[in-house]
């Protein structure tokens, strides 16, 4: 079982403890989206090959100067090897959409460049970062991480490559939920916790983790 979007960077643990509750659940492999470029606690991520390690720049950052210029070049001279770009999109709770926008299209021209899946983070602005990635020559593939629009705008980004990843924070709409896991091909939906956030209330303790993905994904499969 793939937790196939969690920070185990931002939990308040160590990496092993986490990663062995995890594994004592049937979680065995780990997706770690960077915000700032690449995640924190670099050292000990690469210590487990369970964990898949991403770059990328979250929306809130774009206002930053110089931060892509920065970050990509951290990038540029690393020798770690990532499994995709991201998380990165648009966000319509943080300032400048047009700083926002020049900094998804930076990344997925990197996504094209480095040939790598590209994890995308929307809150609003579906339309416009739909037709942001239709226009892409090549369009990369993508997935559209804790999924909380439309049904009808996740079918269209299914029908252009597109990847759906539910986290538990698609329990709080039923009946979008249901209506999304009958219109969307099952081999297009993934999981996610999105931990440390994301935490259902039928989850015990003060923050979410991988090990609660079994839960989260039975929950989400009884709205079929």
């Amino acid at each position: 079982m793939i937790d196939n979007h969690t920070h185990l960077d931002l939990i308040n643990d160590s990496i092993d403890n986490i990663i062995n509750r995890a594994k004592d659940k049937g979680v065995t492999e780990f997706i770690v989206p960077g915000i700032t470029g690449f995640p924190q606690k670099l050292e000990e991520l690469q210590k487990h090959k369970e964990i898949k390690i991403c770059w990328g720049i979250y929306p809130k950052y774009a206002v930053l100067d110089n931060i892509f210029e920065k970050e990509f070049d951290n990038l540029k001279n690393s020798s770690i090897k990532i499994a995709a770009i991201g998380e990165c999109g648009l966000d319509k709770r943080f300032s400048n959409l047009i700083k926002q926008i020049e900094l998804f299209k930076k990344q997925i021209n990197i996504s094209i460049d480095y040939n790598l899946p590209l994890i995308i983070h929307l809150v609003g602005h579906w339309q416009k970062a739909y037709q942001i990635l239709k226009d892409s020559k090549p369009l990369p593939s993508f997935i559209l991480h804790s999924w909380n629009g439309s049904v009808e705008m996740a079918k269209e980004f299914v029908k252009i490559g597109g990847t759906i990843s539910l986290s538990a924070s698609a329990l709080k709409n039923p009946n979008k939920l249901s209506e999304l896991l009958k219109s969307i091909p099952q081999d297009k939906i993934i999981f996610e916790t999105d931990s440390p956030d994301q935490k259902p209330d039928f989850i015990k303790g003060l923050e979410n983790e991988p090990a609660n993905l079994p839960l989260i994904i039975d929950k989400i499969k009884s709205y079929i």
